[in-house]
């Protein structure tokens, strides 16, 4: 019995002795936000100090590499020394360090312990046994980085379920062919990419139209450069509507689903095409019909059809302002302007310029109001604002009437100051009245300016008469001129 108790009391001592053996581990760990930084960005350092015993107080020290400079810890302390106590329930404390990269190369932070104290239960502070780790990470400039990037854009399979391509797939080979029954609304394309980390574009499920769809499967590579593969499925038509345009054949979009989407100034339609059904866009004020025609490649586009014509339709949108842009009538461009390509959005256009004007004018079709208007376009703000089409020969008859009356005002009253100064009560009132004559007469000839400079519908043969008019009225005042000029002498 004895022999008993005294195996039972060893075996009592034994799992003490390994229980405090478990107490006495403290444990450090060292982890870092990245594994990659950049030269001048910061990275997070977290140390733990953990045990399954309540831990009394530590005392260890951070070590960083050269290229690495402190930004801040968590305890609100300053330097690399962590000194801290615990106390009857504390069993992990973690602090929280920011370094800034400072130069290309091997980053790392490790610690340097002095001591570590369990808190027991009977208030002795046995030193603990400490386990430690450190955390390294790789630091790069910007080109570094780019240049570690991986270039590989290949895919290692691509497949269209349940169907074959033509020609059967090849990681160096960009473009195949597939022949798709009537009827065939989507296709599921499976691609994988050789490297992991490139990324896909346009796998996956894929709506059809009838007749021919590009499809195109973009890899990109880690470092941004992109591989383009094209399917081009075609889907077979029953009874296509085939157009030809500048030798290019086009197939007439029957399906709604597939027209592009046009803003609300157009309303859903229908139109007959040789006998067939065709869905359409129309604007009532404009009587504008558009259809959607399929190139040979499966682009899709908008064209103005009028009778069997088709159009290309480029429209464009400016400050809330929808327009159709026209061809210009040169009648009602101001001279001085010049055609000149300029680019409006993604589109090349013909647009005017004139030298020392920072605007280019173009002629368009207000979608909503049906007006044809000449505008400035200002291309920084992608802004457009309407403007008078002021004829050159306007503006010249405007500043020569004004120029004239000026002038001839200016001399007549030299003229009279001379008289005056003569002091002949008659001769001031004759030179008063006919003043007034002559400030009249200018009245008259800038009203009539401005008529003519705010009149810009004027038709050229309506312009004639009135320059006919106008050189009459001049030629008149120049007589009455001479009149009163030979009676005041005659005084």
């Amino acid at each position: 019995m004895k022999k008993i108790y005294f195996a039972l009391f060893i075996t009592f001592l034994s799992l003490i002795f390994i229980n405090r053996v478990d107490a006495a581990t403290a444990n450090i760990t060292v982890t870092s936000s990245k594994s990659r930084v950049i030269v001048g960005d910061n990275v997070t350092v977290k140390i733990k100090i953990s045990s399954s015993a309540n831990i009394g107080s530590w005392d260890f020290t951070v070590v960083p590499s050269s290229n690495l400079s402190l930004v801040s810890r968590s305890d609100g302390f300053d330097g690399f020394k962590v000194a801290d106590n615990g106390g009857a329930a504390t069993k992990s404390k973690t602090y929280t360090f920011t370094f800034k990269a400072k130069s290309s190369g091997t980053g790392s932070v490790k610690l340097n312990v002095n001591e570590v104290y369990e808190m027991t239960n009977d208030d002795s502070t046995p030193k603990m046994t400490v386990k430690t780790t450190s955390t390294s990470f790789n630091i790069m400039t910007q080109s570094q980085l780019e240049a570690s990037y991986s270039k590989n854009n290949y895919l290692s399979k691509l497949e269209i379920e349940g169907q074959a391509l033509t020609p059967q797939f090849d990681k160096d080979t960009l473009e195949y062919n597939i022949d798709l029954e009537y009827g065939t609304k989507n296709i599921n394309i499976i691609a994988t990419t050789e490297d992991y980390r490139a990324s896909i574009d346009g796998n996956g499920n894929v709506a059809l139209s009838q007749g021919m769809n590009n499809i195109k499967v973009v890899v990109t590579a880690e470092n941004g450069s992109a591989r383009i593969y094209t399917i081009n499925a075609n889907v077979k038509e029953l009874d296509p509507i085939n157009v030809t345009l500048d030798g290019k054949n086009y197939s007439v979009i029957r399906e709604e689903k597939f027209l592009p989407s046009i803003n609300n100034t157009y309303q859903l339609a229908t139109i007959e095409i040789d006998d067939k059904t065709v869905p359409a866009y129309y604007n009532s004020v404009i009587d504008f019909t558009l259809i959607g025609l399929k190139d040979e490649d499966g682009n899709i586009n908008l064209y103005i059809y009028d009778d069997n014509n088709y159009t290309i339709y480029n429209e464009f949108n400016f400050n809330q302002i929808k327009v159709y842009l026209l061809d210009i009538d040169e009648g009602i461009l101001p001279k001085g302007y010049t055609a000149k390509d300029i680019t409006i959005g993604n589109k090349t256009v013909t647009g005017y310029t004139r030298d020392g004007y920072e605007y280019p004018i173009i002629y368009a079709l207000n979608l909503e109001t049906g007006e044809k208007n000449l505008y400035k376009y200002d291309a920084k703000e992608n802004t457009l604002q309407r403007v008078e089409n002021i004829d050159s020969n306007k503006e010249n008859l405007y500043f020569n009437i004004i120029l004239g009356s000026f002038g001839f005002t200016a001399v007549s009253y030299l003229f009279f100051i001379n008289l005056l100064n003569k002091k002949n009560k008659q001769q001031r009132e004759f030179l008063e009245k006919t003043m007034q004559m002559n400030i009249s007469d200018i009245k008259m000839n800038k009203d009539l300016g401005d008529e003519l400079y705010k009149n810009t519908t004027l038709s050229r043969k309506q312009m004639k008469q009135k320059r006919k008019e106008t050189k009459k009225l001049l030629k008149k005042q120049k007589k009455e001129s001479k009149k009163n000029h030979d009676e005041m002498a005659s005084l």
